[in-house]
Parts: structure tokens; sequence; C-alpha cells
């Protein structure tokens, strides 16, 4: 009886714990979901949302941004509103299926609502990308946009049987049936719109939107980052300007971003000065290449420009400096079959033929494969000069499966061309003090076409990237660039006087040179505590390397008001063989670890941590002739970067600020008195404030920031006891203000425009540099484009694009003497846009202004291209 009343008695004081741990476990649920919360953001996703409340009610909310739509937009207004009844708000019918563990609340789908999540692309019978068209599920609230590249991702579906509906205002609606598979991801097959599907295109590509504001991309930060998020200026030019404004050399490219003033290296590399500073190479889909002088933009879908010191991400290389990098972008394959052939010719027997093919290779459209090719050939206006190049790029994608996928890219390009640079030799002896007032004819050449150059760069690039969690991706890139000379005769004309001027080749035959990059990047997005973080760890690998047989010969002195001597290749390899050719052989290698933190401290507040360790190493110059190296080193860096975001506007304006730091490796030097002085690598450190904006829809983007660059570590020369000493203190500063403005005001106009000012001078050097501007880098540059399409009527697709650059006055030599003068450039297109073909015509330097290149060599006047394209 006892044993029985102590069994009876245990179950009694179970029962009771049970039921008050219920009981609590309940209060503590209604207590923190009856919690007071006053809340008012405006156009933030439904994930910020949940982070600005977590802050206030002390709660961490865990859910799968799979099946829930977490970046859909809202504009939260509650005040004194309990947290239950807001989550039912925000929420809908997900608030269902809330469970609370003390602070941490459950968000999940209520039982017997089975959801999945639905994500594919739209496009245009041509295989084009259908932009801003609407995606719904019938019979459900559940819908969305696509965006520039088409695609959509729509979460929170019942799973089952559904029917998509893909529709935009006035035009016919495509209906396709998908099975939505429960707490999955189901991929879609392409949507291809019908023959309606045309006019659609002729709004989209009539601009119908802001089509030179897409700036979303991965390459810059490496990160899933939007412009309004970084803190770094960039900017992006598209292949839609390009089309329109008939770019047939890069060039003309470059002078679409603010402050940017194309630049040659002497060997014919174009390149663009940015914030002051030279860079004569970009990078190839972020990973370091050639000289890449031969390439044809027809390969081209972007070129990314990022503005200051890059080298927390990029390294050290010769494709980096302290006003930036650039990052060339590839044509990608896409998932059906489309292309066009086109043929553009033009003044001084301009020629190009081009073709773009793409198809998919397997039916389940998992393999894919592009072809882009080019042949190119123009003349000059002067007496003397040609270019030619050839180029076949084939890059092809393979989708394994959800998370795995490659991607080859590959491009062999060869040219031939005539090149040449012009120095004042003698500013005692010529009178003139600019390029217009030079003796020297404008179309007078000093040179023939035998005295020129054949290069070739060939590209292999590959990518590997593997999903290894909804939050974490690996991404590994591999790139070997090679390029040769097979000759290269690079002339340089000084002037002596006002009369004479000496002609002296630097002869190489041949020179072989290259890059070979390894990269592995492990890319993360996920939530820490109530902050979102978005992060990449990386490490890369770079070889540069080159060798060569080199001899530079003065071939003779002429009067330039008498005939011209012959210059032949025969008389110049003769004075090259007698004087001899001396032969050299270099490797470097740097190897970098980096990491890079962008941190959600509020939904508005995020701010970037990042740090690089480099380390370059080289054996120096080995001399063929003596089989000894000469100028070894080592040398470690450490490149931070700092950036902080508050957007008082969400998605619609950001104030930032940020730190940037770039490196340049330095040799050691030995000095007069045989000293050796080690010298550390030479700093650029950035400063830079301002805003970046996307209002109205995204019909005007832009940004304006002031930066300030100072340049530490610099050598400059003093002279101790009458002999020239190597001192390591030199310093240099780069400041001014850029603004870029992208609207599309009304349908069927968009514009872009930007002005820089820039003041790049040597603080701290030699006599005779200290205060002066730096060489070509002028303090005022401007670019302005137009366009506008007729969207309706029986003139629809015809548009009219008009625009300009202005370049100020700079420096053409370091002493601040001898200008190069400013000019302005005034260009126009008249085109005619179809589905099946394209006519256009364009016209370039309609001024007829006269200008010169920063080697000094006399630039084209007035001329014309006319293009046509089918497409299919």
């Amino acid at each position: 009886m006892h044993s029985y009343l102590q069994s009876g008695y245990r179950k009694l004081w179970m029962l009771a714990a049970m039921l008050a741990l219920q009981i609590g476990i309940s209060h503590a649920q209604q207590s923190i979901l009856d919690k007071k919360i006053t809340l008012k953001l405006t156009q933030v996703s439904v994930a910020d949302a949940l982070r600005a409340l977590e802050d206030q009610a002390g709660c961490t909310f865990v859910y799968s941004s799979t099946l829930m739509d977490t970046q859909r937009i809202v504009s939260p207004d509650y005040q004194n509103t309990a947290l239950g009844d807001l989550l039912k708000d925000l929420l809908g019918s997900y608030a269902r299926g809330i469970q609370v563990q003390g602070t941490r609340i459950n968000i999940r789908p209520a039982k017997g609502e089975s959801r999945g999540h639905l994500k594919g692309k739209v496009q245009t019978s041509d295989g084009q990308p259908a932009i801003e068209v609407t995606v719904r599920i019938q019979g459900t609230p559940k819908g969305g946009q696509t965006d520039q590249n088409g695609d959509f991702s729509i979460r929170n579906i019942p799973a089952g049987q559904q029917k998509v509906i893909v529709s935009m205002l006035g035009y016919a609606p495509v209906e396709q049936a998908v099975t939505i598979l429960e707490d999955q991801v189901t991929t879609f097959q392409p949507i291809l719109l019908n023959e309606d599907s045309q006019a659609l295109r002729e709004v989209v590509v009539s601009g119908n939107v802001n089509k030179f504001a897409r700036k979303e991309t991965e390459n810059v930060a490496r990160l899933p980052l939007k412009n309004l998020e970084n803190p770094q200026v960039y900017n992006v030019i598209g292949k839609a300007l390009m089309q329109e404004q008939l770019v047939t050399e890069r060039t003309d490219l470059y002078r679409n971003v603010p402050g940017a003033v194309p630049n040659f290296a002497g060997g014919g590399s174009q390149g663009m000065i940015l914030r002051g500073f030279a860079n004569f190479n970009g990078v190839r889909n972020g990973l370091t290449t050639s000289a890449i002088l031969p390439m044809n933009p027809v390969i081209l879908e972007s070129v990314e420009v990022l503005k200051g010191p890059s080298g927390t991400l990029y390294g050290n290389n010769r494709s980096a400096t302290f006003g930036g990098v650039f990052n060339y972008v590839t044509k990608k394959p896409y998932d059906t079959f489309g292309g066009e052939v086109s043929y553009t010719a033009g003044s001084y027997r301009f020629a190009r033929a081009a073709v773009d093919v793409n198809a998919p290779v397997n039916e389940k459209r998992t393999a894919l494969f592009r072809l882009n090719a080019a042949g190119q050939t123009e003349g000059t206006f002067q007496d003397q000069g040609y270019a030619k190049n050839f180029t076949v790029a084939p890059s092809f994608s393979y989708q394994v499966n959800d998370r795995l996928k490659f991607l080859v890219d590959v491009d062999i390009t060869q040219a031939a061309y005539t090149t040449s640079t012009l120095t004042i030799g003698s500013l005692s002896k010529v009178t003139a003090r600019n390029f217009k007032d030079l003796p020297l004819g404008y179309k007078q050449s000093l040179l023939n076409n035998g005295i020129d150059a054949s290069v070739g760069v060939y590209n292999l690039q590959a990518q590997i990237e593997y999903k290894l969690s909804s939050q974490w991706k690996s991404q590994t890139n591999y790139l070997f660039s090679n390029g040769f000379y097979k000759h290269l005769y690079l002339v340089t004309f000084s002037m002596l006087s006002d009369s004479t001027v000496s002609r002296t080749a630097r002869n190489q035959t041949p020179e072989t040179f290259g890059n070979i990059q390894l990269q592995q990047n492990f890319i993360g997005d996920f939530q820490l505590g109530r902050m979102r973080n978005r992060v990449v760890l990386g490490a890369d690998y770079n070889q540069n390397y080159y060798d060569l047989y080199r001899v530079t010969v003065r071939y003779d002195t002429v009067n330039i008001r008498k005939p011209m001597p012959d210059f032949n290749a025969d008389k110049l390899n003769q004075k090259s063989s007698q004087q001899g050719f001396v032969g050299t052989s270099y490797k470097g290698t740097s190897f970098g670890v980096y990491a890079s933190d962008v941190i959600n401290i509020t939904p508005s507040l995020m701010a970037m941590l990042s740090l690089r360790f480099d380390r370059f190493t080289t054996d120096g110059a080995l001399a063929l002739a003596t089989g000894k190296y000469a100028g070894n080193y080592t040398q470690n860096s450490l490149s931070p970067k700092l950036g902080l975001v508050y957007q008082p506007i969400p998605e619609r304006l950001s104030v930032f600020v940020n730190y940037l730091n770039g490196f340049v490796n330095q040799a050691p030097v030995t000095q007069p008195d045989n000293t050796v002085l080690n010298l550390k690598p030479q700093f650029g450190n950035q400063w830079e404030g301002g805003i970046k904006f996307d209002l109205v829809r995204n019909k005007l983007n832009g940004s304006l920031s002031y930066y300030n660059i100072a340049v530490t570590n610099s050598t400059r020369t003093e002279v101790i006891n009458s002999q020239n000493f190597t001192v390591q203190d030199g310093t240099q500063k780069s400041k001014g203000i850029e603004l870029e403005l992208i609207a599309n005001p009304v349908s069927g106009l968009n514009v872009v425009a930007g002005y820089a000012y820039n003041d790049n001078r040597y603080d701290k050097a030699v006599e005779a540099l200290q205060g002066k501007l730096l060489t070509n880098s002028p303090q005022h540059v401007a670019n302005i484009w137009a366009s506008y399409y007729i969207l309706k009527g029986s003139a629809k697709g015809i548009g009219i694009g008009a625009g300009g650059n202005y370049v100020g006055a700079s420096w053409f030599e370091s002493t601040n003497t001898f200008k190069v003068p400013a000019y302005a450039l005034v260009n126009a297109s008249l085109f005619y846009d179809q589905p099946r073909y394209r006519l256009a015509l364009k016209g370039n330097n309609l001024l007829n202004e006269h200008y010169w290149n920063s080697n000094g060599s006399p630039q084209k006047p007035a001329n014309f291209l006319a293009s046509i394209t089918f497409k299919w």
C-alpha cells in the first residue's frame, strides 16, 4: 500500500512539473510575441526587416531563405504593435508556422502547407534576355519580375501542379505548366516568348529601361554586393552602349568612363589614365593577362572599371595602378540557339566582319557553346600606317548538376600594325610649346608600312564553381596568357630642333611574354548572430615572365623640310645585327592571401573589412649571353581595404567612405659607393567619400565622390659629394572629384554623362619635378552620350545618338614646359534596329578636331562607319 501511494505521488509530481513547464513555455511564447514594437522602414527586404525586429525584440529568427522570399521589398510602418501581429502582417501565411523556443523564433510553413521555390529564365525568340517582364503563379499572389539577365526567382509557392504566366502590358501572355516540388528548388527551362515577343524586344532594346545603368556584378568585390552596398566607386560600360556607339577599338570604349583618358604604351598596348595614373593593361574576367593590344571589342560583354588603389583583391601587377583597374568581361554562352553576323566599313579603308554563334550542345541545355570571331583591317589618314587583327574566341560551359559548373573561355588574337612615339629632345632648340605649333605635318608619318609590329596573344581561362551549401560556394579560376612579338619595330622620333628629327628604332625579334594565374575563392553569405556577413576568403598565385632579344638603333637624323630618306626594315635589321642584340629572360612570382567581409551592422549600415598579404619573389633578369641573373629580391606587403556604407533611403541612396590601398614592388638599388639600398614597396593610399544613388524606379543612377590618393615610398635622386644617390622618401598626391549620371528620363531616351577633376602632383621629388603635375594627366575631363529610340508606330526601331568628350590640356614632359593641347570630340549615330537585323551609321570627330595621344601621335580627323547586322 505504501509503495503504491509513493508511486502515485511521483506520477502526480511529474504531471504537475510537466504542466508548470508547459505553462512557462506558453507564457514565454506569449510574452515575446506580445512584446510591443515600433518599426518604420522604407523599401527594405523582408530579411532586413527581420534583422531590425531582432534588434528591438531581443530575439533571433531562424528560417530558410530558399523557401521564404526574404528579398521581397516591404515598407513596414508599425506603432506600438505586438510582435506576433506584426509578423502576421509581414509574413502572411508563414506566420501560422511560427514556433517559439525562448528567444528563438522558428519560421517555417504551417503543417499541411508544403512549399517550394521556382527559378527560371525568360528569353525572346532570338535568344536575348527579356527584361522587366512579369512572372506570376496563377491563382496565387506569388510573382516577380525578370532582371537584366532575364532571370526570375519566386519562393514560397504551394507544392504541386502550378501554372506560370509570363506577361507584359500590351503583349500576349505565355502560359506554361510546372510541378513545384516540396522543400526543393525547381529550375524551370527557359521560357520563350511567342511572336508578340518581337514587339517586347523592340521596347527593351529601344530603351524602355535604363539600359546603361546595369552595374550588378560579383567581379568587382568578388562578392554578391550591389552597387549601393559597395564603398568603392566603379563604372560599367556594357554591350548596349558599345553597340550604339559602334565601337571598333577600345579607345572609343574608354571615353565613356568618367575621368578616363585613353593611353598608349610604346609597343602599342591600349589602356587608360585613371585618377592621374597610367594603366596600359586590364585584367580578363578578374585575372591578370598579357598585354592585350590586339583584343577586338567584339568579344566583350562589358568593361568594369574600379576606381582607386585595388591591391587588396588584385595584388601588384602591371594591370593594376593607384588610379584603378579595369576588368574585361568576355561574352559567355547562354542556353538557347542564337547569334548574329555583321559587316562594318568606313573611312580610311576600314573593314570588319564579325560572327557570334551560340548553341546548346545537349537536350537538357546543360552543355553550352559560343563562338565569337572577327577580322578587321584599317589604313590611316597619314601618308603611311595601317592596323589589322584577327580574333577567334570560343567558350564552353557545362552545368554538371545544381552544385557544380565548369566554364572554359579562350581567345586567340593576332595583329599587325605600325606604331611610333614622339619626344621633345631639346626644349632649348625647339620653339614650339605644344603640338599644334610643331612644324610637323598632321598627316606626315616619318616612317613606312615596313616598319611595323607583328604580335599575337593567346588566353586560356577556366573556372570551376561548386556550391558547398546554401551559404557557401567555392570558385576556382585559372588563366594561362601567352603573347609574342614575331617582330617589333618601335620607332621613336625625337625633335632636336625646329627642322631636324632623329629616328631611333627598338628592334625586338622575337619576344615572348605572359602571365599564369591560379586563384581560389570561398564566397559566403550567412548570418552571424544578428548580422549578415558576405565574405570572400581567397588565395592566388601569379607568375609573370618574358624572354626577348632587343637592340635599340639610332637609324638617322632627317630634315623635315626636305625630302624624306628611305626608312626600311632590311636596313634596320642590318644595323641591328651590326650593333648586336642583347638577350634577357625574366620571371617574377607573387603569392597572396586575402579576406574581405561586408557586415550588415544594421539593415542600413554596412562595413567592409579587407586585408591582403602578398609575397613577391624574383631571381631578376637573366642575361642570355652570360647565363647570370641580376636584380634578385623578395618583398612582402600588407594591403588593407576599409569602407562604410549607410543607406538613408534603402536601395535608393547610399553615403560611403573608403580607405583603399595599392602597392608596387621595387627592386634593390646599388648606390655609387657600392652599398645596396633594399627598397620598401611603393604604396598608394586613398581616402574617399561620396554618395551613390538609384532613384525614380532606376531612372536616375549615378555617383559623386571626392578622393585623395597619397603615394609614399617613391624614390628620388639626391646629390651627395657630387654623386647621385637614391633616396626613398618621395611622395605624390592625386586628388579630385568624379561625377557620373545615367538617366532614362522618358521611355526611349537614355543618357550617360560624367565629369572629373584631378590634380596629380609630385609632392616631394627631385628639384626639377617638385610640385609639378604628372605627364598626360589632364585636370578636366567630361563625357556625355544620349540616344533616343522611337518606340511606337511605323517608325519604331529608328534611333539616334549623339555625344562628345572634352579632355583638358596636359603636360607632355615632366618639367611642365611642353603641352598636349585640350580637345573636344563630337560624335553621332543613326540606327534602325529590328528583331532580325540592324542598320547603323556613325560619325566620329565631326568637328574635325586635331588632337594627339599620350605618345605624341596625331589622331583621326572626321571619319565615318556604316554597319549591317543579321540576327537569328
